[in-house]
């Protein structure tokens, strides 16, 4: 009853609108906050400026729609549609929420006296305790189950996915690059458990699942999943001052392995160890290890030619993600 019609600030909050065909319609500047709008069409509607603010968009269809500054701070989005690009310029989508219960939805069930009855455009006290019933209205019925942390982060990954996808159409690489790490984020939280939303096999195969997980955790911890240049600094400030304590260890502690030190114009070599160490030419023999193998003024001997080459290899990898990760970030603008 909705479809093309003339909407504009209308107050549509705080109503049970499931299956509402709001298609081609001018909906600027209306407001759905509150509102049960699962199995809504909003396909080519104008909704620029519109409020969605704890509304429920259960497999809700936004396709081809204006969503130019709408409001969807709180909004439970899980399982909303894209199947067709939406301008979402300045749109608040990334401050989704999820309902505490999954939702599933079977249309004229064999048996409907299970769910309450609710009927269509009546008023919603609170939206956010619809999910500790199962209700049904009209022909669709929404039952409710519990989900652990798992599967809750696997929803929101799955959520920023999509919203992935959308910034890029819309050619937003800074909120893509930023939806991608917190679908990575999510997605190693939930351990890539087998769930009804996944066919991934992990949670049958332990082992892989240990060694995806643990690899995930560390690509976040070092790179951000490569796209956070921040932590890719960090990471190859931590791992200088690691290789300069190691350093440090091994030329007061070690007799056959060290770091041997030439001054220009010198006669003879200095080993940086004996004495007592040297920290000023110690943390710039790191320093310069840190971008080459080949040093002309340090030898180093024994076990630090070894640590020399992990160290240069190490940090040779930050150095590659750090620049690959800043080329996209620049590509992004």
């Amino acid at each position: 009853m909705f479809a093309g019609k003339d909407l504009r600030g209308r107050d549509f909050s705080r109503r049970n609108l499931v299956g509402a065909d709001f298609s081609g319609s001018d909906c600027r500047w209306c407001d759905f906050s509150g509102s049960d709008l699962s199995l809504a069409k909003f396909t080519g509607a104008d909704l620029y400026r519109a409020k969605f603010v704890s509304s429920i968009l259960y497999v809700t269809e936004l396709g081809s729609t204006n969503l130019t500054r709408v409001d969807f701070r709180g909004a439970f989005v899980y399982g909303f549609l894209f199947s067709s690009s939406s301008i979402i310029t300045y749109a608040g989508l990334r401050d989704f929420e999820l309902e505490r219960r999954r939702r599933s939805v079977s249309f004229r069930p064999s048996n409907e006296r299970g769910y309450d009855k609710r009927k269509f455009g009546r008023e919603i006290s609170d939206p956010d305790a619809l999910c500790h019933s199962d209700y049904r209205v009209k022909g669709s019925c929404f039952s409710f189950r519990d989900v652990d942390d798992r599967e809750a982060n696997l929803q929101r990954a799955q959520v920023f996915n999509i919203l992935k996808r959308l910034y890029r159409e819309n050619h937003d690489g800074r909120a893509a690059l930023d939806c991608h790490f917190w679908s990575r984020y999510h997605l190693t939280r939930s351990r890539y458990s087998r769930t009804v939303l996944t066919a991934q096999l992990h949670g049958d195969e332990p082992a892989v699942g240990r060694l995806s997980v643990t690899l995930s955790y560390l690509s976040e911890f070092v790179s951000g999943y490569g796209v956070r240049p921040r932590r890719m600094v960090r990471s190859l400030a931590l791992l200088y001052f690691a290789f300069l304590f190691v350093t440090w260890l091994v030329v007061v502690s070690s007799v056959g392995s060290g770091v041997s030190y030439q001054e220009p114009g010198a006669p003879g070599v200095r080993d940086l160890g004996s004495g007592g160490s040297d920290l000023l030419r110690l943390a710039q023999f790191a320093a310069l290890s840190l971008l080459s193998p080949q040093l002309n003024q340090f030898s180093p001997h024994g076990w630090m030619i070894l640590l020399c080459l992990l160290y240069f290899t190490l940090s040779a990898c930050l150095l590659g993600l750090l620049f690959s990760s800043l080329f996209v970030m620049i590509l992004s603008e």
